[in-house]
């Protein structure tokens, strides 16, 4: 049976259930209305139960209740604060404590049972006691490494106006000889370059042309001119007939600009140890011969002439003393080193830095050291891997201050270092090193880098065509690695060594 009511809320008339005779509104919507005009439901907010609060990261007073420890006012607020190097720190501190009191380890990794049942999930249902020998999850983290890969390399290439246009597969030793395919968006040029493991982006040439060696002189002859450096071209009288692109008498420095071409093995003609040869009739006549490469200084200008900046106290200097030191993520570290050091980022396990106003100014990165056949003994040794400044900044006491933190922290056994002869001279006393208390070792022979001959704009470290690699991929066994890579259409250009140091605390 049906019957007619009106609703309490909008006055309408509405049909309904006779069994519903006590219905009182049309709809929910309705009901809403009334409840909340004549506030039937819901409760008013207790002051006392709620206080003031100042966000801890961007200081905005926001009300919370007593009962909550919420110390910041947003998620942004939180993400900001979780990203700082000394929270995260003070967290996986806290972690640690909880985990050696109620269980005495350190991370749950390290507990037995926990092992135990990873292990026994796997042989369960794989039949196997790790994750690594089931395919299924290998080709998966196969396939999410190569996108990790392809969404750097993608996002590098579109801030140089280039496309790829082959597909791409990781090349996780960084071998330079897998070439590609690319585009250049401002001159549809198309050519072919190969990607390097530094993360290197290739060059157009149609838009970047090779420079001569008169343009790569000029652009370090503009910068001395810009800071009023005197300067003497093309000199050939201080050694013995050896000509010094450019000389500073100021300074008794000298600088050589080294195009790739002319000073190459074979088309250049430049031996083993003709740079090295040349650095030294330099020192002997007390003049500083710093070599640069043609590519450092198409590649890495900026870097190149901080650098110089240096030798002339042109950079802006900031006192070790007014730095905060802290650990730096690997991340940073890579991003940091691709912008100030001519040798990019590298393997490393250790890496401080020196803040000031929050801004990283200074790194230091340590390794293990290599181990050498037939010593064992390495166990608390170390090699000193990187250390540069910001680009245009001297930190005064920064190698000092970073590297006796190390020290204090990691209590090292020994510590072993290299100084490139072409930037550093070969007076170790005249190295950061010799005055930090390093022992001098000994020279290492000059080192040797390979140069594409349809090119000859990069050099690319022999340690990616070793002859155990070229062996595997098809090389004759009975050919020396020089023999196969001029087969291959390389040249080779060398360089002045290193200084090896050596210290023990």
């Amino acid at each position: 049976m049906k019957i007619e009511l009106i609703c309490k809320n909008c006055n309408n008339s509405f049909i309904t259930e006779y069994k519903h005779r006590d219905k009182k509104f049309c709809n929910l919507t309705c009901y809403i209305d009334y409840a909340k005009k004549n506030k039937l439901f819901g409760r008013e907010k207790d002051d006392s139960t709620r206080e003031e609060r100042i966000c801890l990261e961007c200081g905005v007073t926001f009300i919370e209740r007593k009962k909550y420890d919420r110390k910041l006012c947003s998620d942004n607020c939180r993400n900001l604060w979780n990203a700082r190097e000394e929270n995260k720190n003070l967290k996986k501190e806290k972690t640690q404590e909880a985990l050696l009191k109620k269980y005495g380890v350190k991370t749950m990794f390290d507990l037995q049972s926990f092992k135990d049942s990873k292990k026994n999930i796997f042989i369960e249902k794989y039949g196997v006691d790790s994750p690594m020998k089931v395919p299924e999850f290998v080709n998966k983290l196969k396939k999410t490494i190569l996108h990790k890969h392809l969404k750097t390399l993608i996002k590098k290439l579109n801030e140089h106006d280039l496309i790829l246009l082959d597909e791409y597969s990781v090349n996780k030793n960084g071998n330079t000889s897998k070439s590609y395919n690319f585009k250049c968006l401002k001159c549809d040029n198309i050519f072919s370059s190969t990607v390097l493991g530094c993360g290197k982006i290739p060059i157009c040439r149609k838009c970047k042309p090779i420079v001569k060696n008169s343009a790569l002189e000029q652009e370090i002859k503009d910068f001395l001119n810009k800071n009023n450096i005197k300067h003497i071209d093309n000199n050939r009288s201080l050694l013995n007939g050896l000509e010094i692109d450019i000389f500073i008498p100021d300074f008794n420095l000298g600088i050589e600009i080294n195009g790739n071409y002319y000073h190459s093995d074979i088309n250049g003609m430049k031996d083993k140890k003709y740079h090295l040869n040349k650095t030294n009739i330099a020192n002997s006549n007390n003049i500083k011969l710093i070599q640069i490469f043609e590519d450092e200084i198409t590649n890495n200008l900026e870097i190149v002439l901080s650098r110089l900046a240096g030798y002339f106290n042109l950079n802006k200097k900031i006192y070790a003393r007014n730095c905060l030191i802290k650990e730096v993520s690997s991340f940073e570290s890579k991003n940091f080193l691709i912008k100030n050091h001519l040798q990019g980022n590298c393997v490393d396990k250790y890496r401080y830095g020196l803040y000031h106003n929050d801004e990283l100014v200074s790194l230091i990165t340590f390794g293990k050291k290599r181990k050498v056949l037939g010593n064992k003994d390495t166990e608390n040794e170390y090699e000193l891997l990187r250390f540069c400044n910001k680009l245009n900044y001297s930190v005064i006491g920064g190698f000092s201050k970073l590297l006796n933190y190390f020290l204090k922290n990691k209590t090292p056994h020994k510590i072993i270092t290299y100084a490139d002869i072409r930037w550093s001279g070969i007076n170790p006393e005249n190295t950061v090193y010799g005055k930090n208390k390093f022992n001098f070792i000994g020279l290492t022979p000059p080192n040797y880098w390979y140069l594409d001959v349809k090119k000859f704009t990069n050099r690319f470290h022999r340690f990616s065509f070793r002859k155990d690699v070229l062996v595997k991929e098809g090389f004759s066994k009975e050919k020396t690695e020089w023999e196969i890579m001029q087969e291959r259409g390389y040249d080779r250009i060398w360089d002045c060594g290193s200084m090896k140091f050596e210290l023990i605390p």
